[in-house]
């Protein structure tokens, strides 16, 4: 038997007994008995409005989703799907109408009518042509249906279907009825608008919306800017619930409070200055938090114009409404908003700490922190969608982090379970040092690449070096294309070499020529692929046409020329811009990486097929654009 043999056979039993110790050891660690669950629930206690925002306050236990939008109109939650036998390739209404019928679960009121008639819902009309019946509606303001309809804006049906530009002749008022998409039934579901959650945001008159995550139990409150009057609904979504709910018209009362400024961090203070002419009686400030009085300031009768100040300082986040009222009602109201910071150590591998901060429940993005441990040094780290690296070294117990962010410095306490290393190896003894020994053996039988990165401070400064590992090469990689939201986009050397300050050298600059290097490395050992100055992981596609992509799209937000994405296709309002094989509706650019390319594509064209693509050329419907000549187009 060979002696590399033994020695793999050796690591898998020793791994293996070390395996069953680490289980052992997690065991001890867990508390007996499984953990009751609380039921789910969500409940809206009171609606309001206060200056230019609607509020909420709700109960609720488990954790969810909430969406709050604001509307000029009522909302509806009554939906008739029309079934009609004329309607233009519509053989896809079933799926149609599974898909809607999904709202049923929120609470909507859902059901299919081949009845000609509008009454008070939202009606979706997917016919290719709008029913003369419909129209009439429309024209006589007969009801105050919402109309969405599928298809043209100059087809009638009407014992068959007739050409007429019926939606420019309507007034502003009933356009607004309407929610128009272009095309029949049939191509309306290959696209990527989901009517379903258009139905339930009611997206054609949402004025303002804000989104939650929430978690635990208690009392709470949302809130959504509005133009003083108007609707509030809320949307919750749980694992087990779902619902809407709709608020009565709300109406923002008196003068508008603006405290200065608007939105503090617990430990900031806010001023608000007001002005009050004759009151009816003693005039009172009262602060309202989730729907209790938590402060009540009696003011005084004012016969004549009176300026009144006001310090506040809430360490408890959340919404403060500000009311000031006399005998006649309230006379004035305000918001005031406290944020919440959360901080959490979320993960450690190593010396690596990885922190999630959170700010209102969203990650905070594109910001810094210093941080110490303990009485250290504080020494600057990047925060990026909702995460913050730390290189620190922690003792067994507890730990302290001192993390300074938005001027005030935040203890984030930690408690290290895990032994320091020589402790660990003392306590397991001879099984432990086996495994030591037999993965160093084992190490010289068969070595993992790895890279030497350089790096430091300045130029002046003596660089140092340390030892890069493929996995955290690649853990660089694909950080810092989750960091800049870039999904499998290849990325540049420069990008990756600021992933690599950022989570490795704690923001030492790092080598240029050396980055560059250790990436050529990594296409050289298959893990990466590269074209132009682009890399991205192996097997993540065409290369070239990822690379393409992105440098399409660089060049679209660089021009300022606004854009959408059709799968592959980039479409502007003159022309869509693609690859060689696209179907383009309009004026098509082909992308290519160079001439040589275009010949390429040219030459593997039948006769035909050469001479069809000629003539749209001619005609100025398609053209071929090396990416190095885009800008020249746009």
């Amino acid at each position: 038997m060979k002696l590399r043999t033994i020695f793999i056979g050796l690591i898998v039993i020793l791994l293996l007994v070390m395996a069953g110790i680490v289980v052992f050891l997690l065991s001890e660690t867990v508390v007996g008995g499984e953990q009751q669950t609380s039921p789910t629930s969500f409940s809206v206690l009171e609606t309001g409005a206060a200056s230019d925002f609607a509020y909420g306050v709700y109960n609720y236990r488990g954790d969810g989703n909430l969406t709050v939008l604001s509307y000029d109109r009522e909302p509806k939650h009554k939906i008739v799907i029309i079934n009609d036998s004329q309607a233009v390739q519509a053989t896809r209404l079933p799926e149609l109408v599974e898909s809607i019928r999904t709202l049923e679960r929120y609470g909507f009121d859902v059901k299919v009518s081949d009845e000609p008639k509008i009454g008070d819902a939202i009606y979706v009309i997917p016919t290719g042509a709008i029913p003369s019946y419909a129209l009439f509606n429309l024209q006589q303001n007969s009801s105050n249906a919402t109309i969405v309809f599928i298809g043209g804006k100059d087809l009638l049906l009407s014992s068959g279907i007739k050409r007429l530009n019926w939606y420019d002749s309507l007034s502003s008022a009933q356009k607004a009825r309407v929610v128009q998409y272009n095309g029949t039934l049939d191509d309306f579901l290959e696209g990527n608008v989901s009517l379903a959650q258009e139905i339930l945001r009611s997206n054609w008159m949402v004025r303002n919306s804000t989104t939650y995550s929430i978690f635990g139990d208690g009392v709470r409150s949302v809130v959504v800017p509005f133009n003083r009057t108007g609707y509030m609904r809320i949307i919750y979504e749980f694992r087990d619930i779902y619902g809407i709910y709709d608020s009565s018209r709300l109406q923002s009362l008196g003068q508008p409070l603006r405290p200065n400024p608007p939105v503090i961090f617990p430990w900031e203070k806010s001023s608000l200055q007001y002005v009050l002419n004759k009151t009816n009686g003693t005039a009172f400030l009262s602060v309202r938090k989730d729907g209790k009085v938590i402060e009540h300031e009696q003011l005084r009768r004012v016969t004549d114009e009176n300026v009144f100040l006001k310090k506040f300082e809430y360490s408890e986040p959340g919404e403060y409404v500000l009311l000031v009222d006399d005998n006649t009602g309230i006379i004035a109201s305000g918001l005031l908003h406290v944020k919440d910071t959360q901080i959490q150590l979320i993960e450690k591998r190593g010396y690596t700490c990885v922190f999630s901060v959170m700010v209102d429940g969203k990650p905070l993005d594109n910001a810094e922190a210093n941080v110490s441990l303990g009485n250290s040094s504080k020494r600057k780290y990047f925060i990026s969608d909702g995460q913050m690296v730390v290189s620190a070294k922690l003792s067994q117990g507890e730990n302290i982090f001192n993390i300074e962010i938005g001027g005030a410095t935040i203890p984030v306490k930690f408690e290290n379970k895990e032994d320091p290393l020589i402790e660990f190896y003392l306590k397991y003894g001879v099984p432990a040092f086996a495994i030591v020994a037999a993965v160093y053996f084992g190490a010289r039988i068969s070595r993992r690449p790895t890279y030497r990165l350089r790096f430091g401070d300045s130029a002046d400064y003596v660089r140092q070096e340390m030892t890069l590992p493929t996995d955290r090469a690649l853990e660089s990689f694909a950080m810092i294309r989750k960091e800049m939201k870039l999904g499998k986009s290849p990325i540049t050397p420069h990008e990756f070499s600021v992933s690599l300050k950022r989570y490795l050298t704690n923001g030492a600059d790092v080598t240029e020529g050396n980055v560059e290097e250790i990436l050529k490395k990594l296409v050289q050992a298959g893990h990466l692929e590269n074209h132009r100055d682009y890399y991205q992981m192996k097997g993540e596609g065409d290369v070239m046409r990822n690379v393409l992509r992105r440098m399409v799209r660089e060049k679209l937000i660089e021009s300022g020329t606004p854009f959408r994405e059709d799968g592959d296709k980039f479409v502007t309002k003159d022309f869509e811009i693609g690859f060689f094989g696209e179907r383009f509706a309009g004026k098509g650019v082909i992308v290519v990486d160079d001439k040589m390319e275009e010949k390429r594509i040219l030459e593997g064209m039948s006769e035909s097929e050469r001479a069809r693509f000629r003539i749209q050329q001619s005609n100025g419907m398609i053209s071929f654009v090396p990416i190095d000549r885009l800008s020249d187009v746009l």
